[in-house]
């Protein structure tokens, strides 16, 4: 007779509870699985230079583990690779709400994304967000005080750098966005003086030997730039504002076909930069190319609808193919996207002279000297007018004495500082007025 072992009543909720679990992991297993094939799927074709189809992948994938910031990542570079920026961005404003601990991490990445894509104020944004947290290291203090003197804002660069310089006074990084700023401030001895010292001491300091080339470049010394620039190592060359630089020298020294050649390349790395890309459009007018210039404009507004330089580029366009009204109203769509935009500036004050309005002349070259930016010709200019309209003729003497400390026989430079000494109003007496004669 065989004896069947009874298993225990207590024990079937034991196996029951054992038998789901295992179902469970199994199931949990399975996700996983199918997570990392998408994840894998994402990557292959991304690395076969196939970024709309993995954007599809790693949007799977994050729908499989909506609790992780990885595939969302992952998603944003494939945007960007694709060509789509505003996608690139909400990707990564997604990634920050899925997991706040990673939010620096992804903040940092969001303002590199924004600087890239030539939306330098943006990033600022960011990056301040990230001040007021206490969220920058040292390395992103640097960076907002740069991006920040980029944008002309010299004073809150300088705060900025405060952060690190109360500290350590004499560190080497600080020291060359000090200079920078000093530079964008119109203190060029005393910039100059600082970048060559830095230089002296540390001769591979890539930074200062970008801004020492900037400075060469604008003392009209372009070939002294270049020599500069060719001493950078090949991994900083193509980045965006190094980029632009580069363009600038090689516009000065009349090499615009290789000019051209470098912004081409540099558009394939950043297709969604339109500051490139009008520089782009820019270089090819310049080369007699107004109908790949104009595709190239339109390029660069649709990854960057308000861009200033795109807008410019359009407005020399149409100067060209002499549609002044639509230039002056493209030039001053420019400033309106940006007061500062230095080119949009020069050419609408011309502009305004060109068809006389005189005074719409005198106000865009008046900013554009408080801007720190007017050649010498441009002040004499400014003088000149102050002198015609018999306005602000202190300020037109003291431009035209600067232009004669460079020529002091200039018959021109004299001949409008005897004006503006004519036109100085006269001086009233001061004191009571004594009235003399004696009763009749």
């Amino acid at each position: 007779m065989h004896l069947r072992l009874l298993r225990p009543f207590w024990a079937l909720p034991l196996l029951l509870s054992l038998a789901c679990k295992d179902a469970d992991t199994r199931s949990a297993s399975s996700q996983e699985q199918k997570f990392q094939a998408k994840m894998d799927e994402g990557r292959a074709l991304m690395a076969s230079d196939q970024p709309a189809l993995a954007a599809k992948s790693f949007m799977q994938a994050s729908g499989m583990a909506p609790d992780r910031t990885e595939p969302l990542l992952q998603l944003s570079e494939a945007h960007h690779r694709a060509g789509n920026s505003g996608a690139a961005i909400l990707a990564l404003k997604q990634a920050m709400s899925v997991n706040p601990a990673e939010t620096p991490d992804i903040k940092r990445k969001l303002a590199d994304r924004y600087e890239r894509d030539g939306l330098p104020r943006q990033a600022i944004a960011v990056l301040l967000e990230m001040r007021e947290a206490e969220q920058l290291g040292d390395l992103d203090l640097l960076r907002l005080a740069h991006l920040q003197t980029r944008d002309g804002q010299h004073d809150a660069a300088f705060k900025t750098l405060e952060r690190i310089q109360k500290n350590r006074p004499d560190d080497v990084d600080a020291k060359v966005v000090e200079a920078e700023i000093l530079l964008a401030k119109g203190e060029e001895v005393l910039a100059a003086k600082l970048m060559d010292r830095l230089l002296q001491e540390q001769p591979g300091l890539t930074a200062a030997r970008v801004l020492r080339a900037r400075y060469f470049l604008r003392s009209g010394y372009a070939e002294y730039a270049q020599q500069d620039l060719e001493q950078l190592a090949p991994e900083v060359s193509l980045r965006p504002e190094i980029v632009t630089l580069r363009v600038e020298v090689l516009s000065a020294l009349d090499r615009r076909p290789d000019a051209e050649k470098l912004l081409v390349q540099a558009v394939g790395q950043y297709p969604q930069n339109a500051d490139l890309l009008a520089r782009l459009a820019q270089t090819q007018l310049e080369l007699g190319n107004p109908t790949e210039a104009l595709a190239r404009v339109e390029q660069a507004l649709r990854a960057q609808p308000g861009s200033a330089r795109a807008l410019y580029v359009r407005g020399l366009i149409a100067e060209a193919g002499g549609d002044l009204p639509r230039a002056k109203r493209d030039f001053g769509m420019a400033l309106d996207e940006n007061g500062r935009f230095i080119p949009a500036l020069n050419k609408l004050w011309r502009i305004h002279r060109q068809a006389g309005e005189l005074n719409l002349a005198r106000e865009s070259l008046e900013k554009l000297v408080l801007l720190g930016e007017g050649s010498l010709e441009d002040k004499v200019t400014l003088a000149e007018m102050y002198a015609q309209s018999r306005t602000r003729t202190d300020q037109g003497l003291k431009l035209i004495a600067e232009a004669l400390k460079q020529d002091s026989k200039n018959a021109h430079y004299l001949a409008i500082q005897r004006d503006l000494k004519k036109a100085l109003p006269s001086k009233k007496p001061s004191g009571p007025v004594i009235m003399r004669g004696g009763r009749r």
